[in-house]
């Protein structure tokens, strides 16, 4: 077993330091707040319900640029909570997702910085809580060479260093090397074509409770950009080989799509039929980060080392007008677990957004957001309900002030029971744009 490398390497850290932000290219915009908070249930007991009062300090941030040498997108948020009474200890949370490309070589080789930190539950069968969240980090970087197979195939070799990090899950602690190969052919000016193969050797801190392995994917992405409909689908194969001498095969399918309705209407659609892992699908679930965070990046489902079987479906639609803003978003997963120390579980649920402006400085926001999982292997079953309300003023071009109320209520027929819990929030916040 190996020693636990706590830090990112020199090499990385030097790289991160020496990037050549251009002040005139890069936008920083941020959002820093001050709330108070009244929590009736903050541990989420069905047996004893405790109350606290709570000051936090908030601070979100986007950075971007876009050059021909650096291409970077990242977003985060920063929570410290001093809870005044009540059972709770002090706490920080924190989020941060983003992706950073540079060109050493122009148009030759870049050195590419992905990140994925947020918070995850330790005990997936506990209501969410603060005493029941981890920080989670998943940290990618390396080199990729650009270069032509021919007039008409681009090719583009990667080769990456991957640090997986838990606070809680040691088990989930590991270290991984990958190497890929891309062959990508423009069809048109509208679409491409992309093979792509690639191998991952993975190495577990914990070798009693975890199985390293290797993993070899191979498939091919069909790309499709429109002016109102963009969509791409993946489809190809999984390979594993454990270090034990067992070995696991699965078919890749993943696809996304937009269609743009209207200027005001839009839906999009998500699937995927694939073997994958807590740290991969953390990498690929980076996006693109336009707003300024308001809230943590959290997640529903703890982390470990083994690898799953990911079926999954999701559809959102959008509507934008001057004065509403509406989402809608079902989805379902199936996730059967390769090793049998996990519980497979299938969860169903929808999110629901709705904000309306009642004039040029007052705005009202409403959410809802209900999930159903179903644990198979132990028949157990969840059902998780949030509710919210809130209003909002703004004072002047940075400063605003909002005030929120939110319900949690967990149904529960294993062993943690029901319990709910009523949140009133009020919030001071400046933004520097």
């Amino acid at each position: 077993m190996r020693i636990r490398r706590k830090c990112l390497p020199v090499a990385c850290a030097a790289a991160l330091v020496a990037v050549p932000l251009h002040a005139h290219a890069v936008r920083i915009d941020y959002v820093a707040d001050m709330g108070i908070e009244r929590n009736d249930n903050v541990l989420m007991s069905s047996t004893d319900p405790a109350s606290s009062s709570a000051l936090r300090a908030g601070f979100g941030v986007v950075v971007s640029e876009e050059t021909s040498t650096v291409q970077a997108n990242f977003g985060g948020r920063f929570e410290y909570w001093n809870y005044v009474d009540g059972p709770q200890s002090n706490a920080l949370e924190t989020s941060l997702a983003g992706r950073l490309n540079w060109f050493l070589v122009p148009e030759t080789l870049s050195f590419t910085v992905e990140d994925s930190l947020e918070m995850r539950p330790i005990d997936r069968f506990a209501p969410d809580s603060t005493n029941n969240r981890q920080r989670v980090n998943v940290l990618s970087a390396g080199p990729n060479l650009h270069f032509n197979w021919n007039q008409a195939v681009r090719g583009r070799a990667e080769l990456r260093w991957i640090d997986s990090n838990a606070e809680e899950a040691d088990d989930f602690e590991s270290e991984r090397i990958s190497a890929s190969l891309h062959a990508i052919r423009e069809l048109d000016p509208t679409s491409s074509l992309t093979l792509s193969a690639r191998g991952q050797e993975v190495d577990f801190d914990n070798d009693v409770t975890a199985r390293d392995y290797r993993r070899y994917d191979g498939y091919l992405r069909y790309q499709k950009n429109l002016a109102r409909v963009s969509f791409a689908l993946d489809a190809g194969y999984t390979w594993v080989d454990y270090a034990d001498g067992s070995s696991t095969s699965h078919p890749m399918v993943r696809g996304a799509g937009e269609w743009r309705i209207s200027p005001r209407n839009a839906v999009s659609l998500g699937i995927a039929h694939q073997l994958t892992d807590s740290s991969d699908s953390a990498l690929q679930g980076i996006g693109v980060a336009v707003e300024v965070p308001d809230r943590l990046s959290t997640a529903s489902s703890a982390v470990n080392a083994s690898i799953y079987e990911d079926d999954r479906i999701d559809l959102t639609y959008m509507y934008r007008h001057e004065r509403i803003g509406l989402s809608v978003g079902p989805y379902y997963e199936r996730v059967d677990f390769v090793d049998t120390g996990a519980f497979d579980e299938t969860r169903r649920g929808v999110v629901m957004q709705l904000s309306y402006q009642l004039s040029p400085t007052w705005d009202l926001h409403s959410f809802a957001d209900v999930a159903r999982s179903t644990f198979t292997d132990i028949d157990v079953r969840t059902k998780d309900e949030r509710f919210g309300f809130g209003v909002s003023k703004t004072w002047t071009r940075h400063w605003s002030s909002r005030l929120d109320y939110l319900h949690y209520r967990r149904s529960d027929d294993g062993l943690y029971g029901d319990s709910r819990q009523n949140v009133l929030y009020l919030t001071v916040t400046y933004r520097n744009r």
